[in-house]
């Protein structure tokens, strides 16, 4: 038998010690197919058979009943070895895996059995509307169903605005510490040494790529140990060295950093005076700082702790922004306050760039003295090499770039200080009232801009003479910047200017006033319905869709409605703010009457001076009663289960699961019984084949950039454990682990299969869209769950604190490193649930397809065609020509098609493996003899692709679908087969010859 794929080693019930592995095949999975071959008859030696039913909501799961009504018939439904199901297809695959369980020899096509399937596919046609079994207006069915998803979207909403609000209170609080900063001396010193900490930690970084790029030559451990004992000391004497000397020229110039306002008429004289102390001191500082962090590395080194090949420290993203573009941020606000105290203090005459630009000097020579200490140090990191000749030159290298620095310090400084001169004169046009907000807004992503620009000056200097990885980093570095100073930006604009939306509105006329809030209605509404659909799902470059004009506009749609619904939350939380903040203060708003002759540019002015400042008091304590209000929420509110997940995990069971049940009694109210799930692990009785679940682990915030376009990977749930086997960032697979590693057994079967079928989530998979994410996550169109990382240690399968993961869902940033995964349906992924089949090289597949494809496009095989060739070096052949729709009519030639799987070989010297697909199509042809069949198409044309969108079957749906089911299944095992591909099929599997040979001879 073919090698299957084991889950975690440990599969007692008892918590690894490590994360999970990829551990050899054999054991759980290999022997329960062991063991139910056994109880069916099926020869050991044979090859391995697995039927996988695609997604589709409950159109897959009823045209599958019909299928397996027709395999039972036939007497092949026992002889599967597994079961793989994706979204809609685990509804009934779930249905009969739980009849499995429940009543041993369910698959057995004896008259009595036949009954018992009757009785319970009865009860499935009585609950085909399981979202709401009774729908109307006056269905209670119908507005609990409303209810539970208003709840939920109330709680999520609540979470998220308190958290919004918690932003936006921010800025009222930090704009009394930005007025009154540039008083504090002793606290200017933070930012100073912030700004050092961040040069320190970007000196580091290059420092680690000239080591990776110049590495010692191999055996020279001895050596190297000997230079970093020697650098250790050298390190450490200049350490004592530069502090001993900064503290004595201090002392000696008796030097003041910080001067409290722009000196006048300074001149060449004043500027040595003011310089000759800050520049040596500056660079002392950050000399012996740099000297320290050296003597820290060598002795990390020495102890054993880090590699002797390589030291220094090498940041990753997170770390980038923790410890270098947060320090900057935050001494650009520090500085920038600097700036507008300079400007406050000389309004008349107005200050000209000349005057500021000399005067500047005497205000800020420490802090461009700083500044010049890190274009120096950053230089001094940023060479290729500093031994040698310069060849065209004839210069030592060590000469010219001793050049190149001074020539570069110089240039940078001249920019910087330029740059401050600018900002200066900017911020002195503001008006004295509403400039401090100004200034707090612009001010820090302006420095923070300079500061760049100074970067990428000093880049170009150095030209060739830099690595290529250092120039790519010093780019990367300044994205994060400007992501951080636009985010800086869009938080203070909202919090300070969004109260003025109230003056501008209230100066419309009154109908006018109703155009902005309705059409943010409309657009958010808009985008709601367009994420949702199925023209905007997928990428095309994946799905193989050309676009149309109708998908383009849709497009465009789902992505400007986000953006739209983000700033008019973010405006109304910011009013409401306001509002609250000078109503419980004991203050007034500005009237509509006082802003009725205020101009447009100039009617924030007008209200800010109109409107009574809320009391920092009140702001603080608003503050502090919001944020412990957000922990409260994010530790009560379950991320799973108040999303819809368990609104519909609940009525999937009801409907499915209870319908394997005979002696249900559920609560008279509620009509739901408890008893109806049962844990996964039950599955593991080996009463019936084994069943995969698959789903989708999101990983839209990987760093692994193959998964650039995936956004996620496969996820499977079998009896023994819940996983991944995919390779994630080259660190191995996400692994798998024991149900019996957490909480109450793990997961229930109930809640595989709603996890499965979670089409609707922010993280999607292929369709995953940061854009979309917050507008789906905001209005609880959540039906995916997060789930354990295997690789951690846990026993909870859902996170105790949904704070995180919540945020994660807002932006659609869920990945593979956290403690929780984000999973949703299987068809994000493969819509087939042939992938893991393949996985396990399966030699006969049978993979019926009833996703929503009118136009036989056959997106989900052409996805599944690409993932197993790239991921296994499988190759399938596979003709869907007879599958298409015919000229001018919406029939296919046929139902099914058989192809040929080509799987690699194991390992060398063993010869490759050849199986067999069997690919059957929800379609209508000639061979269709019910008339019931095509009397429903005639009044449903798009029968047997109606939307998926649809989940309340009549019927007359159900029964549609079901019969359409019976009739593919026995026409691909009797009429759709040549003899070619029975022979093929028959050499696989023997066992199958008696039901294939007496469908042919029928």
């Amino acid at each position: 038998m073919s090698a299957v794929l084991k889950p975690q080693a440990r599969l007692d019930g008892k918590p690894d010690a490590g994360p999970a592995q990829e551990i050899r095949a054999q054991d759980p999975e290999s022997q329960h197919i062991d063991d139910w071959r056994r109880q069916a008859n099926v020869p050991p030696d044979a090859a391995s058979a697995g039927l996988a039913f695609s997604g589709g909501g409950i159109r897959s799961a009823t045209l599958g009943l019909g299928v397996l009504e027709a395999l039972r018939d036939l007497k092949l439904l026992g002889r599967f070895d597994y079961l793989s199901s994706v979204s809609g297809g685990g509804y009934i695959m779930g249905w009969l895996s739980a009849h499995c369980h429940r009543h041993p020899g369910w698959l057995g096509a004896e008259r009595n059995n036949v009954a018992r399937w009757d009785k319970s596919i009865a009860y499935l046609s009585k609950y085909s509307n399981y979202l709401s079994p009774r729908l109307g207006m006056f269905s209670a069915d119908t507005w609990t169903m409303l209810t539970v998803w208003a709840r939920n979207a109330f709680l999520v909403q609540l979470t998220v605005v308190c958290g919004i609000v918690v932003a936006l209170l921010l800025p009222h609080l930090a704009k009394d510490w930005f007025m009154s900063w540039p008083e504090h001396e002793r606290w200017r010193w933070a930012s100073v040494a912030l700004f050092v900490f961040a040069v320190l930690c970007i000196a580091a970084n290059q420092l680690h790529q000239r080591r990776r790029a110049h590495p010692p030559p191999p055996g020279s451990a001895g050596a190297e140990r000997k230079q970093l004992q020697v650098a250790l000391g050298i390190c450490g004497m200049l350490t004592v060295g530069c502090a001993l000397l900064g503290w004595y020229l201090w002392q000696v110039f008796d030097f003041q950093p910080f001067p409290k306002a722009l000196p006048v008429g300074v001149h060449s004289g004043a500027v040595v005076r003011l310089g000759a102390p800050a520049v040596p001191i500056a660079m002392l500082i950050m000399g012996g700082a740099l000297a320290f962090v050296g003597g820290v590395a060598c002795a990390h080194t020495l102890a054993g702790r880090e590699s002797a090949v390589n030291f220094w420290p090498d940041f990753g993203q997170g770390k980038v922004q923790l410890l270098v573009v947060l320090p900057l941020l935050f001494t650009s606000v520090g500085f920038s306050a600097v700036l507008w105290s300079a400007a406050l203090k000389h309004r008349a005459p107005p200050l000209a760039f000349g005057d500021v630009f000399l005067a500047g000097l005497g205000f800020w020579p420490f802090p461009l003295s700083f500044a010049f200490a890190a274009v120096l140090v950053l230089a001094c990191c940023s060479f290729k090499r500093w031994a040698g000749t310069k060849t065209r030159l004839r210069l030592p290298r060590f000469a010219f770039n001793l050049f190149l620095i001074g020539v570069c310090s110089v240039l940078c400084i001249v920019l910087l200080h330029a740059s401050f001169a600018g900002i200066v004169v900017l911020m002195n046009t503001f008006h004295p009232t509403a400039g401090a907000w100004h200034a707090f807004i612009w001010g820090p992503p302006l420095v923070l801009s300079a500061f760049a620009s100074t970067v990428t000056l000093m880049i170009g200097i150095l030209g060739r003479a830099s690595l290529e990885g250092m120039r790519e980093w010093w780019s990367r570095l300044a994205a994060w910047l400007w992501i951080y100073a636009i985010g800086w930006n869009v938080v203070a604009m909202s919090a300070i200017y969004g109260p003025t939306f109230v003056p501008w509105l209230a100066n419309l006329e009154s109908w006018q006033k109703f155009v902005p809030v309705m059409g943010w209605i409309g657009t958010t509404v808009a985008g709601l319905l367009a994420a949702n659909s199925g023209a905007t799902k997928g990428d095309s470059k994946i799905r193989s869709r050309e676009p149309t004009a109708m998908s383009i506009g849709l497009e465009v749609v789902a992505k400007v409605a986000p953006t739209v619904f983000i700033v008019g939350l973010l405006l109304g939380v910011a009013m409401a703010i306001n509002f609250v903040l000078v109503k419980v203060g004991g203050g007034t708003l500005a009237s509509a009457a006082e802003l009725a002759q205020c101009q447009p540019h100039d009617c924030w002015r007008a209200f800010l001076e109109n409107t009574a400042k809320p009391d920092p008091a009140v702001v603080r304590l608003a503050l502090g009663a919001v944020l412990l209000l957000l922990l409260v929420l994010g530790w009560r509110i379950d991320v799973n289960e108040f999303s819809l997940q368990a609104f519909y995990r609940s009525r999937l069971v009801r409907c499915y699961l209870g319908a394997s049940r005979t002696g249900r009694s559920p609560q008279e109210f509620t009509q739901f019984d408890d008893d109806d799930d049962l844990p996964v692990t039950d599955l593991a009785s080996r009463r019936g084949p084994l069943h995969l679940i698959n789903c989708t682990v999101n990983l839209g915030g990987s760093k692994d950039l193959s998964l650039h376009t995936r956004h996620g990977a496969s996820f499977t749930v079998t009896p023994y454990a819940i996983g991944s086997g995919s390779p994630i960032n080259g660190n191995g697979a996400i692994g798998f682990r024991a149900h019996g590693c957490y909480d109450n057994g793990g997961m229930s079967l109930g809640e595989a299969m709603a996890t499965s079928g979670a089409a609707a989530s922010p993280n999607q998979g292929f369709h995953t869209a940061p854009s979309v994410a917050f507008m789906m996550t905001m209005f609880n169109a959540r039906l995916g769950r997060w789930c354990a990382n295997p690789r951690r240690s846990n026993t909870s399968l859902g996170p105790w604190f949904s704070l995180l993961y919540l945020v994660k869902e807002l932006f659609g940033t869920a990945d593979e490193r956290s403690k929780y995964l984000m999973i949703s349906d299987g068809g994000h992924f493969d819509n087939l649930g042939a992938y893991e089949l393949i996985r396990r090289r399966c030699k006969l597949i049978v993979v019926v397809d009833a996703e929503c494809d009118p136009e036989r496009r056959f997106g989900a095989l052409g996805t599944l065609l690409r993932l197993v060739q790239v991921d296994f070096d499988t190759r399938i052949d596979l003709d869907t020509a007879p599958l298409r729709p015919l000229p001018d009519s919406d029939m296919s030639k046929a139902h099914c098609a058989v192809g040929r799987i080509f799987y690699p070989a194991l390992r060398p010297g063993v010869d490759a493996e050849e199986g067999v697909l069997v690919y059957i199509k929800a379609s209508l042809t000639d061979a269709v003899r019910d008339a019931s069949l095509w009397q429903y198409h005639a009044t449903h044309p798009s029968f047997p692709h109606e939307s998926t969108g649809d989940q309340f079957y009549g019927e007359d749906q159900f029964e549609s679908y079901r019969r359409l089911g019976r009739h593919l299944a026995h026409n691909a095992f009797g009429a759709g087969l040549d003899a070619d591909d029975i022979d093929r099929i028959v050499a696989l599997r023997p066992d199958f010859a008696d039901a294939l040979g007496a469908r042919q001879g029928a």
